[in-house]
């Protein structure tokens, strides 16, 4: 299946990355496997998840922390109901990275019954192996309850105030 163009569009790269743009079969890739992580996270199975995550984010995050996070989390927002990644951005060594090499954010937006709104981003870094894995993590949202209590005009700034990507 071809990649939407909106996306191949989306992931041009800042200036500091030069070409390092990967093939659409490399990018549909890091969408694929942004995909299978949330499919894991939403499903339950944490440990598929977890072995997604690179060392270096292992080395402050057990699976045990994590887990139960993501559990916590899976309890209060509900059953995920869409999981979109809606942009892709590529950085070849970035200044502040760990280590070299090729970098992407997957930024997405989600729904659950019990969220109001629901964002963030995925970094992912490409090992030697190729295979890209997890370095950072983030998300935002604003449960049901709390969207209830917010006036209207504050409410409908939330997604810019969470910093939520636009498709």
């Amino acid at each position: 299946m071809p990649m939407p163009e909106w996306l191949l569009l989306a992931a041009a790269l800042p200036a500091m990355a030069g070409d390092a743009v990967p093939g659409e079969a490399v990018q549909r890739a890091v969408v694929d496997r942004t995909q299978a992580y949330f499919a894991a996270k939403d499903g339950g199975d944490y440990h598929r998840a977890y072995a997604l995550i690179a060392a270096s984010m292992r080395g402050y995050l057990t699976e045990d922390f994590y887990t139960a996070e993501a559990r916590r989390f899976n309890a209060e927002a509900g059953r995920a109901e869409a999981r979109d990644v809606v942009r892709l951005t590529w950085y070849r060594d970035p200044p502040d990275a760990p280590e070299p090499g090729l970098y992407v954010a997957a930024d997405f937006r989600s729904r659950f019954p019990n969220i109001h709104a629901h964002c963030g981003y995925l970094m992912w870094h490409q090992d030697a192996d190729g295979q890209f894995r997890i370095v950072r993590e983030e998300q935002s949202f604003i449960d049901k309850a709390t969207a209830a209590q917010l006036p209207p005009e504050r409410l409908a700034s939330a997604d810019r105030q969470l910093g939520c990507v636009d498709p």
